[in-house]
């Protein structure tokens, strides 16, 4: 267990560190800082390491177990009916319980007229759990993901002329935080299990499981704001300032969330504790495994979200907002550029994800370049944000034009690396794209609500980039295929003599056949 432990907080530091030293750089060489802001941002920093070390601990041990035995039990039902109706109840819970869901939430709640943080998460909860219903049956019937996706998308860009101008670019990012580490092994798993007994292609469920319930909360949040009244953004809300110590505001961070983080995890408790009773039947051993599984959630969550709201969320704001104030604020963009590089760079998802697109190309696209690739889109993402941030400009303005393209390349590239294309948007929407950089962009818009669509750019631009990446390798093979074809032409290439002894000193005659040359 110790050495599990070590090795998940050498995940942790990888994720935590590289865009913790540019927050450094920034406020030691630009942007002025209170000295009790540092001491809080190292705090946190500590934080985030611990929280997120025993947070995927626990996700390790007991929500992939969790959802691969799930997914398999299901599998084995022969009423559809009660497979869809569990997937629902699943999806809902599993969503419910995503950290970044909360950190977004109270962004929502502080810059927007849904001031409760719960209705909001319950929404896009709801939005998961309906689309993970079409995914099962995606399974099952093996319907088309291009097309499946063209409809969701397309339904989507009608749904946004409609949806007032404040709740658009939430209703994106709400589909973008959904993919967290909680729901991205427990789905996956899931989706593995039902496909392996259902006859389906594991690789082909699996992935476009994530990328069909990420488009579910956002139309559930845009039909969710279309029954709001109108209103202004609050504008963001403002604790009252009191003479606490560093230590003291930490301590009552972590206080407050324990309350929440237990009513999270407790609907995955009954779930597992129902299961256990009428299918799993698991042995003691394995039972007390899981239930460390989950202490080990319940801990992580709880120092994780205490340092985003101490240290990184109240950081990001403040550096966006001292940028947005300079008389040169175009420098805002290439620092966006350097930090969303900098941080999917340390995303342990991306890790996995290049494993995968190499291992699925038989090696043929190399691990550097997928790196390559998504970290362009990620670094894109962030610049445009910084820019629709200051300028407020539309976020349609680049989000339909790139889920457009995205889902046309989707009718030429390959189902599985389509699959792929649109998981990746996942990946790149992790802990630091919720705790800062949103935070930052949102500082840097001078209304505050604006820089909401941050997370959902970061999670469009790698879909296209990787759907770019996987047209080109299909121009790639479609050469590599004319050119064998063409050797082996060649190889069949047959010189006919004629052995008449008058004609013995003349040249040899080539008659053109079917498949060569004769």
């Amino acid at each position: 267990m110790f050495k599990n432990f070590m090795l998940k907080l050498k995940e942790s530091f990888m994720a935590v560190f590289p865009i913790t030293l540019m927050i450094f750089a920034l406020i030691i060489f630009l942007v002025p800082t209170d000295n009790n802001d540092i001491v809080k941002l190292v705090i946190s920093a500590v934080l985030l390491l611990l929280g997120m070390a025993l947070f995927t601990m626990g996700a390790d041990s007991a929500m992939e177990e969790l959802g691969k035995n799930i997914g398999s039990t299901l599998s084995k039902s022969k009423k559809l009916w009660f497979m869809v109706l569990c997937s629902f109840v699943i999806g809902f819970i599993i969503t419910f319980a995503e950290p970044d869901l909360m950190v977004l939430a109270n962004q929502v709640a502080d810059y927007s007229t849904l001031s409760s943080v719960w209705v909001f998460i319950a929404t896009v909860s709801l939005g998961v759990g309906i689309f993970l219903m079409f995914a099962i049956l995606k399974i099952v019937f093996k319907w088309k993901l291009s097309v499946i996706l063209a409809i969701c998308y397309g339904l989507i860009i009608v749904l946004s002329f409609f949806v007032p101008q404040q709740f658009m670019p939430i209703a994106f990012d709400s589909g973008s935080v959904t993919t967290g580490p909680i729901s991205v092994p427990f789905l996956m798993s899931f989706g593995l299990g039902l496909s392996a007994v259902r006859g389906g292609k594991n690789e082909d469920d699996s992935f476009g499981l994530i990328a069909l319930c990420s488009a579910g909360p956002i139309l559930a949040v845009m039909i969710l704001s279309l029954f709001l009244e109108p209103g202004a953004a609050v504008g963001g809300a403002t604790e009252a300032v009191t003479s606490m110590t560093v230590m003291q505001e930490i301590g009552r961070a972590i206080v407050e969330y324990i309350g929440d983080v237990a009513l999270i995890l407790l609907p995955i408790i009954v779930l597992f504790v129902l299961f256990q009773i009428f299918a799993f039947k698991f042995p003691k051993q394995k039972v007390l495994k899981m239930c460390m599984g989950f202490a080990y959630t319940f801990i992580g969550i709880t120092l994780f979200l205490a340092g985003v709201e101490c240290g990184y969320l109240p950081m990001g704001t403040a550096i966006g907002t001292y940028l947005g104030s300079l008389d040169y604020n175009w420098i805002a963009i290439p620092i966006g550029f350097a930090l969303g590089a900098c941080a999917i760079l340390a995303e342990p998802a991306l890790q996995v994800l290049k494993k995968q697109v190499e291992d699925i190309t038989g090696g043929v696209i190399k691990q550097k370049v997928i790196v390559i690739v998504v970290c362009i889109g990620v670094a894109c993402s962030v610049a445009f944000a910084v820019m629709q941030s200051m300028y407020s400009f539309s976020l349609l303005y680049i989000v339909i034009p790139v889920y457009v393209i995205a889902i046309g390349l989707a009718f030429f590239n390959t189902k599985l690396f389509t699959a792929v294309a649109f998981d990746s948007g996942g990946v790149a929407t992790g802990a630091m794209a919720v705790s800062f950089t949103l935070p930052m962009v949102i500082g840097l818009s001078a209304a505050g609500s604006s820089g909401f669509g941050t997370i959902a750019l970061i999670a469009a631009f790698p879909i296209l980039s990787m759907q770019i990446l996987g047209f080109i390798y299909r121009l790639v093979l479609i050469r590599s295929e004319k050119q064998k074809v063409q050797a082996k032409a060649k190889r069949f290439e047959i010189i006919e003599f004629d052995w008449d002894n008058t004609k013995l000193n003349e040249k040899p005659k080539k008659v053109s056949v079917k498949g060569g040359v004769r």
